[in-house]
């Protein structure tokens, strides 16, 4: 079941669960119940009467329910962990306690073993966006995300395991930074971002002495607002020259950063994020974690639904790791009818051009 706004309901959408429509006289009431089959009259219809959406589903949807990545109790724990561990800055703020780290290093060798255990499947962001978007939630974010790029690369477990570490603390240094700043609803000043910008130095100082805390740990920390082509900060180095965690936690920060809402933008939609990503590559980012990246990360999850450029809606029942934008699609409304983008070399000509 899966509420789609009322401009995106079509032909052949099936109801979830039941709708009254409402005419002139009180008593003069429509019942479209749960398993009804939508025409053009009752959309219209609906539209009229100012209805915003409806729940909906069609065959087969239980088959294809999307493998969760991450299980919400670790989330849960991930969240408190980080919680606790700013709360120990906020009472020490000059050096990070040993014993602040331990809860977070469980997280990270949980987040790992999930990765791992679902090595064949790729990360739906939106899976990820059960929280709103305070740092540490942030911060969960782009650990899953970097672990799940790291295990792209072929990066062993025990790296897998420190840049899962890395990327959760990876904005530590914000916690160093004055929250009206960080929060600020508006364009920050010259000013300003330069103080922003000194959060990953800060971070770095913050834990360079915690016994959790290897070299390839803490050089992430400090680089992974470096860019490609040497326009980042706080060195501006350039290339293979940015250590390899900083380089993979930047393709992670930017892609949660932009599908996660703001108080100045809404969120970006998962294939809106990506062909950003593609569009920096080799320019922001490394074209090597790019690629692997794009290997992973879902850009239309599996029950999301997307128009086509033939003025169709399907609704995406497989993923291809090789090419992530054009997936498998049931089409709606008209019976045992799917397009597989990716394989059928007559469907070429075929894009997805929105997802709804």
């Amino acid at each position: 079941m899966i509420f789609v706004p009322i401009d995106n309901i079509c032909e052949g959408m099936v109801l979830a669960k039941d709708v009254k429509i409402y005419y002139h006289e009180p008593n003069n009431v429509d019942l479209l119940k749960e398993g009804y089959k939508l025409t053009h009259y009752n959309i219209e219809r609906l539209k009229k009467l100012g209805s915003v959406g409806l729940y909906v589903y069609d065959e087969g949807e239980a088959d294809r329910r999307p493998v969760r990545i991450l299980d919400d109790a670790i989330k849960v724990e991930a969240i408190s962990e980080l919680e606790k561990l700013f709360s120990s800055l906020d009472r020490n703020p000059r050096i990070l306690e040993d014993s602040a780290l331990y809860g977070i290093n469980d997280v990270s060798n949980k987040i790992v073993d999930s990765i791992l255990s679902n090595k064949k499947y790729m990360v739906n962001i939106l899976d990820l966006k059960m929280y709103d978007d305070y740092t540490y939630h942030h911060s969960l974010s782009v650990s899953v995300l970097s672990a799940a790029i790291g295990l792209s690369l072929e990066l062993d477990d025990k790296a897998l395991f420190d840049l899962s570490l890395c990327a959760l603390l990876h904005d530590i240094g914000k916690t160093k930074l004055a929250r009206s700043l960080i929060n600020k609803p508006t364009k920050l000043t010259d000013e300003e971002f330069e103080i922003i910008k000194s959060h990953p130095l800060r971070g770095g100082k913050c834990i360079v002495k915690n016994e959790l805390i290897n070299e390839r740990i803490y050089n992430g920390i400090i680089s992974h607002h470096e860019k490609y082509d040497g326009t980042g900060y706080p060195f501006m180095v350039k290339g293979k020259e940015i250590p390899l965690f900083g380089r993979i936690i930047a393709v992670a920060d930017v892609y949660d950063a932009l599908t996660s809402s703001r108080p100045y933008r809404k969120p970006a939609s998962p294939s809106e994020a990506i062909e950003y990503i593609m569009g920096a590559n080799g320019i922001m980012f490394d074209p090597d974690i790019v690629s692997a990246f794009l290997r992973k990360i879902a850009p239309y999850p599996i029950n999301d639904y997307v128009k086509l450029s033939n003025g169709k809606i399907g609704i995406v029942i497989r993923l291809f790791p090789e090419n992530p934008l054009r997936p498998e699609l049931k089409i709606i409304g008209e019976r045992n009818v799917y397009y597989n983008l990716y394989e059928d070399h007559n469907l070429y000509n075929i894009v997805i051009t929105q997802s709804l």
